[in-house]
């Protein structure tokens, strides 16, 4: 896989970014699975070319390592707080296709992600806003919405159970040796979100809890 199909997986990049991503993420992969029980679910459903957005519900600073090795097939950037992009640590995720967010409603983050999108790319977004103390789905912020309407591409719900348990908003360093999962559901067009009256916002965060659930129901 690594370095195979850059214009398929991650069209407009060259062939040293592509490869970088690649083994950026197996890396992770290696750590992830040899420090943590670590499953994933449904990475046949994601869609094998054309822009992608994925949306997933946010437990830890862990989420995006999780998420990406869920969809590796297709190399995905992602949203990421401002004060994230400091130092070595920063130009790593900006590397890696990383996007700052200064604030929820970042036009300009926004801009970027859907100038992603328009390359025929995967991002990956959190709609929540932040992480969630307890695990549970937190409600979407209305914002998601927009970036849907106006990127008119299909949409794939993810749902990651475990991370707030490997590492919890307030710990310092992770723990190791916790179950951790990824479930990826199946993508829904654009147009079908459209048609909702909040614009697929609650029927995006229903597909999230129904994977979460799903997976505690064969995991715990």
């Amino acid at each position: 896989m690594i370095g195979v199909d850059t214009a398929r997986r991650a069209p407009g990049k060259t062939r040293l970014q592509a490869l970088w991503w690649d083994v950026v993420c197996l890396a992770a992969e290696l750590v992830v699975r040899s420090l943590y029980l670590f499953r994933v679910e449904g990475a046949a459903r994601v869609p094998r070319s054309g822009p992608v957005l994925f949306v997933s519900n946010h437990e830890s600073y862990l989420d995006p390592v999780v998420n990406a090795i869920a969809g590796k097939d297709r190399q995905m950037g992602f949203l990421a707080k401002q004060e994230l992009f400091f130092g070595a640590f920063g130009g790593l995720i900006r590397s890696l296709g990383a996007i700052p967010l200064k604030e929820r409603s970042d036009l300009a983050a926004i801009r970027a992600a859907l100038g992603e999108l328009q390359k025929g790319r995967c991002v990956i977004i959190y709609p929540e806003g932040g992480r969630s103390d307890d695990g549970e789905v937190r409600p979407f912020l209305r914002g998601v919405a927009l970036l849907i309407r106006r990127a008119g591409v299909p949409v794939v719900p993810m749902a990651v159970n475990g991370p707030n348990r490997a590492w919890p908003p307030g710990q310092r360093l992770p723990s190791v040796f916790r179950r951790i999962q990824v479930a990826v559901g199946d993508p829904i067009p654009g147009e079908v979100l459209h048609a909702d009256d909040d614009g697929g916002v609650e029927r995006l965060r229903r597909a999230v809890i129904e994977l979460q659930s799903g997976l505690r129901r064969r995991h715990g």
